[in-house]
């Protein structure tokens, strides 16, 4: 089967899906034929996503957050933003017709890009498309009700009908849950990396932390200053920042590397994030102790950390409290958590291949169906 990918190139998480996904389909003969990431400009792609996915590659601008001061997110600046740039996604959308008629695909599986979502709005859905998020676990009854961020929650749900528009929803969790064929979602497992699993879990003396955005390494700075014995390795994406800069004895920076990130994940003492789906799921298969601080004003990021707290994951808080994740008692992710992740290559591709095929929600066979009793966490 012939497949292709359009990914959401803000962060990692939306990549490392793509990335573990790639392999998934790999393993059952079909080939990924093209891939197109969107971005802002905010970022730039990283090169371990074009070395790892083995496709063409084709980056467009596409519609993203706007961040002030490199930390929480700017509202007024991102619709601003979106406004400036319509000529410029117009022209993506074009280019994205282009290459889908080239490469010829059988399926499109969409890692929440908007631009696939609009091109289905606008011009239906001419190939089968499955839309990948845990941002689609909104629409299922098991989700957390929160007050919080009511019309931040609401601009989200609408947002989410765009870019899922006319196509099945996989729905990334933390736990199991029914599939709700009426509106076309199955909950699948997260989609990690195989490099996750290949990593020597072992316990550092280290904190290792990952920063979406760069502007809150001077949280981590100032924590550090009053607590210069914790050794602290910090990843973030600083637009020209060194490979590692020793910012104090104790206190080392590293722009993003993926293999690297791993490898003293799976040696640290704990982890510390800014809430994102991806870096959290790691945390919880490797066990570690987990501090999760949602982005400023960044409401899936908070709704994650709200989610993965109920669900045993990690703590939750609205600021770099590094001090939480040195006491002895920390409590990790359940064991039932690596049980369920282990069946997403079932759940994924079997979902993948029906909506392929069929063009409609069919019941997935009884070894990947995710039953909400099935693993207990």
């Amino acid at each position: 089967m012939r497949v292709f990918f359009t990914v959401q190139g803000e962060g990692r998480g939306h990549l490392t899906q793509a990335l573990a996904l790639r392999a998934m389909l790999a393993r059952r003969g079909h080939e990924v034929v093209g891939v197109v990431v969107g971005h802002n400009g905010q970022r730039p792609v990283p090169g371990y996503f074009e070395a790892g996915i083995g496709a063409p590659v084709w980056v467009q601008r596409s519609p993203g957050f706007v961040f002030k001061g490199a930390r929480g997110v700017c509202a007024g600046a991102t619709l601003y933003d979106v406004g400036l740039g319509l000529p410029t996604y117009l022209r993506s959308l074009w280019h994205l017709r282009r290459h889908l008629r080239q490469c010829q695909p059988e399926v499109v599986v969409n890692f929440l890009e908007p631009l696939m979502g609009l091109h289905n709005a606008l011009f239906g859905a001419r190939v089968p498309t499955v839309v990948v998020g845990h941002q689609y676990l909104l629409e299922h009854p098991v989700f957390p009700r929160v007050a919080d961020f009511p019309v931040s929650r609401r601009i989200m749900r609408a947002y989410l009908q765009v870019v899922g528009a006319r196509s099945a929803r996989l729905a990334l969790s933390f736990y199991p849950a029914p599939p709700l064929p009426e509106r076309r979602l199955t909950v699948c497992p997260p989609l990690l990396r195989a490099q996750l699993f290949e990593q020597v879990v072992t316990e550092g003396n280290y904190l290792l932390v990952y920063l979406l955005n760069h502007g809150y390494a001077e949280a981590i700075r100032k924590w550090h200053k009053r607590h210069p014995h914790v050794l602290i390795h910090c990843f973030y994406d600083k637009p020209g920042a060194p490979d590692e800069e020793q910012a104090a004895p104790n206190l080392c920076f590293h722009r993003l590397n993926g293999e690297k990130f791993l490898r003293l994940m799976a040696g640290c003492r704990a982890v510390v994030t800014t809430a994102g789906f991806e870096t959290v799921c790691e945390a919880a298969w490797l066990r570690k102790p987990l501090l999760m601080v949602p982005v400023e004003n960044h409401v899936e990021q908070y709704l994650n950390a709200w989610d993965a707290e109920q669900a045993g994951l990690g703590m939750r808080d609205t600021t770099f409290q590094l001090s939480r994740l040195l006491a002895p008692d920390c409590p990790v992710a359940p064991a039932g958590f690596r049980e369920w992740v282990a069946r997403a290559p079932s759940v994924a591709v079997t979902t993948i291949e029906t909506w392929a095929t069929h063009n409609c929600p069919l019941e997935l066979p009884a070894e990947a169906r995710p039953v909400a009793d099935g693993v207990t966490l």
